[in-house]
């Protein structure tokens, strides 16, 4: 008995003939109505309820005819039609049953496939119709040939992130593609007109399986990543400028702030013993002969060490040298690889206020490029003309490559003998070309000789 009724399900299934011609049959591809019930035709089949319920009302009637006997059904045993069906469907829903139907279901749903990828393409002839006239405009609003279609589609295919996929269906030569002319009473030309082509492309795309839905979908992801990762690229930029500016901004400020505090160094008389005479501040009381431990000369050398980072943390005045000042001078001291005990000496006011080094600390704490900026915003070529007499830094006078701007650089004191030695040389066709950091102001490093 159950082979018998094995037997009589799969003819019932045979008969009811549920192929490809039933499921185009089916489909309505109608354009009209609201967007979201457009290709619900598409999702009966997709989710194999139209097959399944055209096999329950198949039984139905077969179950009806056996058992009215005469034309009517027996009236001895209750029969809800409608409740008899929605078991069936409970019962042979594909979701749960695996059997002789289910490759059936499965080919449902690679035509669904298919068709949603055919309406898909036909659907976005406005975005195909906007990059024809691109393509229009770039050929000075001649009409396009059959030579131009490709072109057309490898825009499409990267317009819509499809890596290829396109372009693998399409014919690769239209020379010989029947894209009917309208305008020239049927026959066939090299020019084609968008009506004529999209035409052609409908009836190209309804008889072929050129892109499925899922390749759409995964296209979409592809667009998101891209534009997620631009826009993320795009956000780390900004982030990048805006710290650039920032650490710009407080370079110059304490460059600033630097230059007026040497200035006073310079002239303070107190800081002068111990440049010139040996005068020595150690410890934190005072010795016989030695600076006072309060007056300018410690406020400077205070302020000097908050420039440098390293600031007195206490709430006196600011002009005494008390255990808070000498634990901000060790901190300083450590920081440049000095022994901890070393006093406030000629050795170690002149790196207090030795310019080059300052500056090499201040592009470690503020720096202004990474690996991913360009270099060319904080750095510039410049020709170095000479020397520039000063009294307190070295300075050259140099002109920027690019604006012809004339600027005065400083130069660190290891490179100015290697420097004359460059420019007793230096030729028009040779001149002597230097890195500058136009933050700072200062010659970075002097390049090889390049011949123009």
């Amino acid at each position: 008995m159950p082979r018998a009724l094995a037997r009589a399900k799969n003819e019932a299934h045979k008969n009811l003939k549920l192929d490809a011609d039933f499921f185009n049959g089916m489909l309505s591809r109608r354009e009209n109505g609201p967007e979201e019930y457009r290709d619900f035709d598409v999702y009966l089949m997709e989710k194999s309820v139209m097959p399944l319920l055209l096999q329950g009302l198949d039984a139905l009637s077969r179950h009806v005819e056996k058992t009215t006997g005469k034309g009517r059904l027996d009236n001895r045993l209750p029969f809800n039609p409608l409740s008899w069906l929605a078991q069936y469907l409970l019962r042979n829903h594909p979701r749960h049953v695996k059997d002789h139907r289910t490759p059936m279901y499965e080919r449902f749903s690679e035509l669904a496939n298919i068709e949603r990828g055919r309406r898909c393409l036909l659907r976005r002839r406005n975005q195909i119709e906007e990059v024809w006239r691109e393509l229009l405009e770039e050929n000075d609003g001649v009409s396009l040939v059959k030579d131009d279609i490709l072109s057309l589609f490898q825009r499409l295919d990267e317009k819509w992130y499809l890596e290829g996929a396109l372009l693998e269906k399409v014919p690769q030569e239209f020379s010989a593609v029947g894209i009917i002319n309208s305008d020239d009473g049927g026959t066939e030309g090299d020019e084609v007109s968008f009506d004529d082509f999209f035409l052609w492309f409908e009836g190209f795309v309804k008889n072929s399986d050129i892109l499925r839905a899922s390749a759409f979908i995964d296209a979409e992801r592809r667009q998101v990543e891209t534009e997620q990762k631009a826009r993320k690229a795009e956000e780390d930029a900004a982030r990048r400028a805006r710290a650039m500016k920032e650490a710009l901004e407080q370079r110059s400020e304490l460059e600033e702030h630097f230059e007026t505090v040497t200035a006073d160094i310079y002239l303070n008389g107190d800081i002068a013993r111990i440049m010139n005479k040996g005068a020595v501040i150690d410890g934190v009381e005072e010795k016989e002969g030695g600076p006072p431990l309060q007056g300018e000369h410690i406020a400077l050398i205070r302020l000097m060490l908050g420039i440098w980072g390293c600031p007195v943390n206490d709430d006196t005045d600011g002009d005494v040298w008390n255990d808070s000042a000498l634990a901000a001078w060790q901190q300083w001291l450590k920081a440049r690889a000095i022994e901890a005990y070393r006093g406030v000496d000629k050795n170690t006011i002149r790196r207090l206020i030795d310019k080059d080094e300052f500056e090499e600390h201040l592009q470690r704490t503020y720096p202004v490029r990474d690996d991913e900026a360009d270099d060319d915003y904080v750095k510039q070529v410049v020709e170095v003309r000479g020397f520039v007499e000063d009294e307190i830094d070295i300075l050259v006078e140099a002109v920027d490559e690019d604006t012809g701007e004339l600027l005065h650089l400083t130069l660190a004191e290891n490179e100015v003998e290697a420097l004359k030695e460059r420019l007793a040389t230096a030729t028009a066709t040779m001149p002597v070309l230097a890195l500058a950091d136009r933050v700072s102001g200062r010659v970075v490093s002097v390049m090889p000789s390049t011949p123009r």
